[in-house]
């Protein structure tokens, strides 16, 4: 694993994630757990505090900031 969070990542969301808000989610890179900024993938997500959320996309230029979606808590039926 590299040294930047990569798109699939999985972490946990230690601040709300909120439409117009910035959350937080610790996500492991290398044998690290580190704390990224975390906005809304769709900008209308909300991701409350405690549950795992996915990395769509990274931004290292914009102070460690991190687009997440909620990860799925089941798998959907057929």
């Amino acid at each position: 694993m590299g040294s930047e969070p990569s798109a699939g990542s999985i972490g946990r969301v230690t601040g709300a994630v909120r439409p117009g808000r910035i959350g937080e989610a610790m996500l492991a890179v290398g044998d690290r757990v580190e704390a990224y900024y975390a906005v809304p993938f769709d900008g209308l997500e909300t991701i409350d505090r405690g549950a795992e959320c996915v990395v769509v996309e990274h931004h290292p230029s914009l102070a460690r900031t991190v687009l997440v979606t909620a990860l799925p808590t089941s798998a959907p039926s057929p």
